[in-house]
């Protein structure tokens, strides 16, 4: 990211860290906007801010933006409270719908033939290899970034030494807050997606599409095993403006084509009157 978009992150971070949000922000000393004495790989790199976040029955977390290649290109870069080796090192950030959102994808390379298992356990934890979150662009919606930071950090942490012990399940998830954010990348947490799979597979045995019944496995076979996309019934628009917590139900297990004619037009198809189109076609 750009250094302006880096300067008001770090901003962000610190205004939250004032108030009495669930998370607890203790900043770094900057000398003249680098690091000193952090780790080998940060130290005298340009920095907008560094900072140990806490969080309620979870290990601390190094939340670093920085320049991470000394080359104007501000990542956010995560280490452990140990500060051993970085967890993640987020470094694009595309412009999308009006707002920026930073990329990541996990790549294990542990040469000891168990890369395979640990994306899958990573997939498994976070429903993708790839994450994608918000930039947040008001003090309010900080929270809603450090949880991603802490269930990506947690889930590589887990993946990458095949913890037995996997994530815990989340019953809701924090949302909103008035726009549709990253509504069409994961409608809208992956770990939900993921429990509404189980859930439909655990009932009906296969994951068919709630408007047209299309089964991804019975025709794409292996390749469209355990492939469907989790559409949101409330749309974002009409949750509370502090957001509300999402819940497996609110989830419908719907095919690629139909998602899309969902999300046509505004307001959004419902499921009943698309199924009723299908059916008057």
């Amino acid at each position: 990211m750009d250094a302006k978009i880096a300067k008001e992150l770090a901003e962000l971070i610190q205004t939250y860290g004032a108030g009495r949000g669930s998370y607890t922000v203790k900043p770094r000393q900057l000398k003249k906007g680098r690091l000193h004495d952090f780790h080998q790989w940060a130290d005298h790199l340009p920095c907008k801010g560094a900072f140990l976040i806490g969080a309620p029955s979870k290990a601390p977390l190094w939340v670093l933006v920085i320049d991470w290649k000394d080359s104007d290109n501000y990542y956010v870069v995560l280490f452990p409270e140990t500060r051993t080796v970085p967890l993640a090192e987020i470094h694009e950030c595309v412009k999308d719908e009006g707002e920026y959102t930073l990329r990541w994808e996990y790549r294990p390379t542990k040469q000891d033939g168990k890369n395979p298992a640990r994306l899958a356990y990573f997939i498994e934890a976070f429903d993708s290899e790839n994450v994608v979150m918000s930039v947040p662009r008001n003090p309010a919606e900080v929270e809603d970034f450090f949880l991603e930071l802490f269930t990506l950090a947690i889930s590589r942490q887990k993946a990458d030494t095949l913890d037995p012990v996997r994530p815990p399940s989340r019953e809701g998830f924090p949302e909103g807050k008035l726009k549709e954010r990253l509504h069409r990348a994961r409608e809208r947490n992956p770990e939900l997606i993921r429990q509404a799979k189980q859930l439909a597979l655990g009932r009906n045995g296969n994951l068919k599409c709630v408007c047209c019944a299309f089964d991804f496995e019975k025709t794409y076979g292996v390749a469209g095993k355990g492939f469907i996309e989790g559409h949101h019934t409330k749309p974002i628009s009409t949750l509370h403006e502090d957001g509300e917590l999402s819940k497996v139900e609110d989830i419908a297990l719907v095919c690629a084509n139909c998602h899309r004619m969902l999300h046509r037009r505004r307001p959004w198809l419902e499921l009943a009157r698309l199924t009723d189109l299908l059916n008057d076609g």
